[in-house]
């Protein structure tokens, strides 16, 4: 049980949920679903995908875990060797695009698109100030589309408005997390990360903006077609506020307070969900 634990924590697996339950959305809000081994084929590729993604991070980054003292990273607590880890990815990628197959040639594209971004990402992307950071965000916001190319050939513009509300939410996290482990990342990486770049505080400034920026945001698919109800816009309503207090909390987060910065960046997956589950209301 303690080593399937830790796979999971490798795996980052609630992130892999959360991005399969993203594309089932990008396939009901694009009016259909596909035959059920497309379906399935549909919700496996974004998490195998990200397990891949997530235990290669872990393989790259053993060192700047450790002097982060991030004692939730599997490797770096010696719970998983870096070569388990390293085979873990490898067949995770390739369970991934096996996946794909099947799919549409546009779903196949992305899907090898990001396979390779993901491996660029983690082998040297994630060190240059926020290309990093909007390739994670890209990665949040692609499931959307990708559902939708699924089933149709064009993308609607209400998938499209939902997609941005993705990057936006993911690009805010990210910055966090650049904040958060900008130590270890110059340490053990010699990073030129975004708060390495312009300082702690402006990076968080620019976090509590792009906060600030999703509040209407978050509304924006309604305006875009996307059906409103009582359930839906309450939970959209209530991912706002949400958003709104992130941002004066970012704006307001001390020099070296990493507890705030680590609470900001759960509190943004929680309330990036519930939007979600605002959009998937409003098909009832």
């Amino acid at each position: 049980m303690q080593s399937i634990s830790a796979y999971l924590r490798l795996f980052r697996i609630e992130h892999a949920l959360l991005l399969a339950v993203a594309v089932l959305l990008g396939l009901l809000l694009s009016g259909a679903l596909p035959a059920l081994p497309l379906l399935l084929c549909s919700l496996a590729v974004p998490v195998f995908i990200e397990m891949g993604s997530f235990a290669l991070n872990d393989y790259f980054d053993v060192k700047t875990d450790k002097a982060n003292k991030r004692h939730d990273r599997p490797i770096a607590s010696g719970e998983i060797s870096p070569r388990a880890a390293f085979a873990a990815a490898a067949a995770c990628y390739l369970i991934g695009i096996a996946a794909a197959l099947p799919l549409p040639s546009s779903a196949l594209y992305i899907t090898l698109l990001f396979a390779i971004l993901s491996v660029a990402y983690n082998f040297k992307l994630k060190e240059f100030p926020l290309v990093g950071n909007m390739y994670i965000a890209a990665s949040m916001a692609i499931p959307f589309l990708f559902g939708n190319l699924v089933v149709a050939p064009n993308i609607f513009p209400h998938i499209w408005a939902i997609a941005l509300v993705a990057f936006v939410a993911g690009l805010g996290r990210e910055i966090i997390k650049s904040t958060e482990d900008m130590e270890g990342d110059v340490k053990h990486r010699n990073a030129r990360t975004l708060p390495v770049v312009v300082g702690r505080k402006n990076a968080l400034f620019f976090s509590a903006f792009l906060y600030a920026l999703l509040i209407p945001l978050s509304l924006m698919p309604f305006a875009f077609g996307l059906r409103a109800n009582i359930l839906s816009l309450g939970l959209v309503a209530l991912t706002a506020l949400s958003f709104a207090a992130m941002a004066y909390m970012s704006a307001r987060a001390l020099e070296k307070d990493n507890d705030i910065l680590i609470a900001l960046r759960k509190t943004s997956l929680l309330a990036l969900g519930v939007g979600l589950a605002g959009y998937m209301a409003s098909l009832l």
